[in-house]
């Protein structure tokens, strides 16, 4: 055999098929919003916490509380003023003892107040007329009263 090819074969023919265009307008606007959900979808759960926080208007103070502590954690007034808090907790059941609540406990003030996991509510602290800082703490969960981090104070200013 020479370095000639065998013509005698049948060779097999292969479908011509025509190359695959560019993508339509309706595949661009099907994977847009397919990533718009993707990106929305992963911002719910990256930031879910923050979605429904209450902001603060007028007078009123909003105070989170959670396994980190009350934010803020210092509450100014003047003597014999009422705070409005819009108190709002940011765990969920799973992570708190002592029912699924978080608390705030104010004996020398004759506060105490119980918010349930995952719930807000408006709560009214009444300054005492003398001026200095008196303490308030959570005393449901995380090492109660004993935990530095579950404490706050209302520092009552001098006139």
């Amino acid at each position: 055999m020479s370095g000639r090819r065998d013509t005698g074969r049948i060779q097999k023919h292969r479908s011509e098929a025509t190359p695959p265009g560019r993508p339509g307008l309706v595949r661009y606007l099907f994977a847009g919003g397919l990533a718009t959900l993707v990106l929305g979808a992963g911002l719910v759960i990256g930031f879910g916490d923050f979605l429904g926080r209450p902001s603060a208007t007028g007078n009123v103070i909003t105070m989170r509380i959670s396994m980190a502590g009350y934010d803020p954690n210092v509450l100014v007034a003047k003597p014999g003023e009422t705070l409005t808090i819009d108190w709002w907790n940011t765990d969920n059941a799973m992570h708190l003892d002592g029912g699924g609540v978080h608390t705030l406990i104010a004996p020398e003030l004759g506060i105490t107040e119980q918010l349930p996991a995952e719930s807000r509510k408006t709560i009214q602290i009444k300054a005492p007329a003398a001026p200095g800082d008196y303490d308030f703490y959570c005393d449901s969960c995380c090492g109660g009263k004993e935990s530095p981090t579950m404490h706050g104070t209302l520092r009552v200013l001098s006139t």
